[in-house]
């Protein structure tokens, strides 16, 4: 059914996004999840497809896919596992805020190369004591001769081991501000982040920075668009990565959880036979495809330039990692003691679905910034 709201390209799209998935990453995950890396083969594949500079425009040298197709590529590969969709995520966030706010000068040096995956770019925001609270961050840059000095601290930053610039967010002169800072700046160390309860392989790091000097040209737009502007803007496909890798863990847990059911006895009969057991696969089935027709509508809507796109993203990053945990969780019970071992596919699904509860904003913000929208939509003056 979720096929008919595609176009065929979409469709032809999904195809070859689920084959890749099937073939190149679901059989080794678990391997991946456990030496907490994936294979430098895998990131070059993703870039010789071009689906690392995908939402780039055409005349950029991107395949100019759209909201949809997008995050159909995250669902995609969201399946098989959850961790490489964290580099979907931020490279992807890296490109479009230098394709939409970089100057000249940024387009030329890093652009063509972030399109072609020979360099990978991540977003350094969170930090340990302003996750959700970006307005008030602690890393400064401050003037230092004919450029800017960095110091500050970002921590859980996805795919920063291996990133090779960094789009990070902080204060100058008071304004909220970002500034690209290559991964050989001296003064910035990276301290690979391990034992994370999922996203294992997504090559989690903090980053330190230790008086890093940068020249003023490396300001993305202007000082005080940080936050507002280009934080924003970015996050909106974070978001949308974010909602439909949780999609792809989704259909995940419910065809691992029907299989089993299918071939694992209890009592004298087969698990599929069992009330409970239909019923747990009964509320997967309908959660979702009801988080696939948010998401849906979310991205249709960004497509669009809908003034309703920025809480209809919101939204789906909510219902669709929320129904992502639930899920997970009954599949962990339909697998009983075999989907609770740390090599088997079903915990890391199960781990990996709580992480999206958490980044690109917590769902507990997501609430927030929905409820204030719709507070201000239904408000009126007695």
């Amino acid at each position: 059914m979720f096929n008919r709201f595609l176009s065929v390209k979409q469709q032809e799209w999904l195809q070859e996004f689920e084959r890749f998935s099937a073939t190149e990453v679901a059989p080794y995950a678990d391997e991946w999840d456990l030496a907490e890396a994936i294979p430098a083969h895998v990131v070059q594949k993703l870039a010789q497809n071009g689906w690392l500079g995908g939402l780039a425009k055409p005349e950029n040298g991107g395949l100019g896919f759209d909201a949809t197709t997008f995050g159909l590529l995250n669902m995609a590969i969201g399946a098989g596992s959850g961790s490489l969709t964290g580099l979907l995520n931020v490279h992807s966030m890296m490109l479009k805020t230098i394709e939409e706010w970089g100057t000249q000068d940024q387009k030329q040096r890093f652009l063509a190369s972030l399109v072609k995956g020979e360099i990978i770019g991540a977003f350094a925001q969170t930090e340990v004591s302003a996750g959700g609270d970006s307005k008030n961050l602690s890393t400064q840059f401050t003037d230092s001769g004919d450029g800017l000095s960095v110091n500050g601290q970002k921590s859980w930053i996805t795919f920063a081991q291996i990133a090779d610039l960094f789009l990070v967010f902080g204060k100058y002169q008071g304004l909220d501000t970002a500034v690209l800072v290559p991964k050989d700046t001296p003064g910035l160390t990276i301290t690979a982040k391990k034992n994370m309860l999922g996203f294992k392989s997504a090559y989690l790091a903090v980053l330190d920075f230790n008086d890093c000097r940068i020249p003023k040209i490396n300001i993305v737009g202007k000082p005080g668009f940080g936050q507002n502007l280009i934080s924003n803007s970015a996050l909106d496909y974070g978001r949308i990565s974010v909602a439909w890798a949780a999609l792809g863990i989704q259909q995940a847990a419910l065809a691992a959880s029907a299989h089993r059911a299918n071939s694992r006895a209890t009592f004298g009969t087969l698990l599929a036979d069992q009330g409970i057991i239909r019923g747990y696969l009964a509320e997967m089935s309908s959660s979702l495809l009801a988080s696939q027709l948010i998401c849906l509508s979310a991205t249709k809507t960004k497509e669009a330039k809908d003034e309703d796109a920025l809480v209809q993203i919101l939204q789906a990053k909510l219902f669709a990692s929320h129904e992502a945990g639930i899920a997970a969780a009954k599949a962990v019970q339909i697998h009983g003691g075999h989907g609770c071992e740390e090599k088997n596919g079903i915990s890391r699904l199960y781990r990996d679905a709580k992480i999206l509860q958490v980044v690109e904003g917590s769902n507990e913000l997501q609430k927030m910034l929905i409820g204030k929208e719709v507070c201000n939509r239904y408000s009126y003056t007695q």
